[in-house]
Order: structure tokens, then sequence, then C-alpha cells
């Protein structure tokens, strides 16, 4: 049901962009020679994962490195940040400062690092694209403290990590906005992230005792994921027409 989800997100992206499409400029249909792109990321968890997960969200970001005239073939080195569980309790400030109470806001996350091929084989306002890449995910729980006046905590601290092999394969579409030297285009794309065996904390997997101190309960599964993309992309040194 899952994959399904994955294609018919991807069909109705196009059906969307290619009315738009009509509607640009004339442009330049190449990319520069480096692209570069920031958008939100909603992730689904996929096999074992969606068992303990229902879903998470956050951004990511890319650079690209196109080796010929055309822009087909490049070097891709993706980065991610999804937080996929959240809670937060009200605590007194201290033991002997009870009339004070803080936020205790606890987050479960990963940063997921990868580096691989990418290839676009059209050209034109429109263009699609797909990827590989390899790297590591960075999975970690954290614990923060935060006042009622505070922007950003004041206190933190890392409950649990660990480490885990990543691989990721993915496609999506770019759509030529402007064109010039730092041509800009709108960027959808979808992914498949595969995490081999990994511990990892979810809401609800550190109690506390009576006494003060913590425990918790990792979980070890896999870690699959697939990623919805929207952002924007910018390239840079695109040759004049």
């Amino acid at each position: 049901m899952r994959q399904w989800m994955l294609v018919l997100g991807l069909g109705g992206v196009i059906a969307c962009v290619q009315p738009l499409s009509a509607q640009l400029v004339e442009v330049d249909p190449r990319p520069g020679r480096f692209a570069g792109g920031v958008g939100l990321s909603m992730g689904v968890p996929v096999g074992e994962f969606q068992d303990f997960i229902d879903f998470g969200g956050g951004f990511g970001g890319y650079l690209v490195t196109h080796f010929d005239d055309a822009r087909t073939i490049g070097l891709r080195a993706d980065v991610g940040f999804i937080i996929y569980g959240s809670e937060t309790v009200r605590r007194p400030f201290s033991d002997t400062i009870r009339r004070v109470t803080v936020d205790v806001t606890t987050t479960n996350s990963f940063f997921a690092l990868g580096v691989g091929p990418q290839w676009t084989p059209a050209t034109g306002r429109v263009r699609p694209y797909v990827y590989g890449t390899v790297g590591l995910s960075y999975f970690f729980t954290e614990s923060s403290v935060r006042g009622d006046a505070d922007f950003t905590p004041f206190v933190s601290s890392t409950n649990f990590d660990d480490v885990t092999f990543a691989l990721a394969g993915g496609g999506g579409l770019v759509v030529r906005l402007t064109g010039g030297n730092r041509p800009i285009s709108l960027d959808f794309a979808s992914e498949f992230l595969r995490h081999g065996e990994t511990r990892y904390l979810r809401e609800g997997g550190i109690q506390e005792r009576p006494d003060g101190s913590i425990f918790v309960t990792p979980i070890e599964s896999n870690t699959n994921m697939v990623l919805f993309r929207i952002g924007i992309a910018i390239g840079f040194h695109s040759a004049p027409r």
C-alpha cells in the first residue's frame, strides 16, 4: 500500500506541474553546472518501523555537481533531518524551587547523510531526475529544558543514540521558473531510505523512577522510511543560451 502511495504521489506531481510549465517564459533549459536545493520533508515509516512510529517531519538539502554539458550526469550529496516523535512534560525547576516550573521536551530524531550519482535524462523546463546515495544515519533522543519566556532551551542532554548504515534511492521533478546565471526551480521528490538494524527510542521510551533516575527501553528494528519533499532548487554557473 505504501509503495502505491509513492507512485500515486509522483503521478499527482506530474499532473500538477505540466500545466504550470506551459505558462513559463522561455528560458535556458539547462540547470547550472552546480545546483543546490532545500525543502520540507514528510516521512512515512515502512516495514517494522511502522509498527512503532506513525510518521515524521523535517527538512533536507542537497548539492549536485554536473559532469557534462547537457547536465544529465552528476554527483549528489544529501543531508536530511527528521523528527519522528516528541513529548513535553511540565516539571518543577528543582527539588528546592518547586514554585517555578519548566517544560521538559524529549524529541526522537535522526540525521541522514549520503553521496551518490544523479541522472537527469531529459532537457527542458520540466526535468525528471533519479538518484541513489550511500551513507550513514544518526538516530538520537534528546531532552531539553525551556522556561515560559525562553525561545530556545537553556540546557539539553542526549539520552540515547545509535549510528546505522543508510541506502537511499529516489526521484523527482524540477520545474524551471527563471533563467540566467542563477536559475530557480520548484523541486518535488520522493525517496526510499533504507537502514540496517537500528537501536532507537520512541515516544514513552524514557521512564522516570521515584528517586529521580531514569531508565530507557530501546527498540531494535529496521528503520526504513519513504520521504516526500517539496522545496526550491537554485543552479549556479549556467551557460547562456
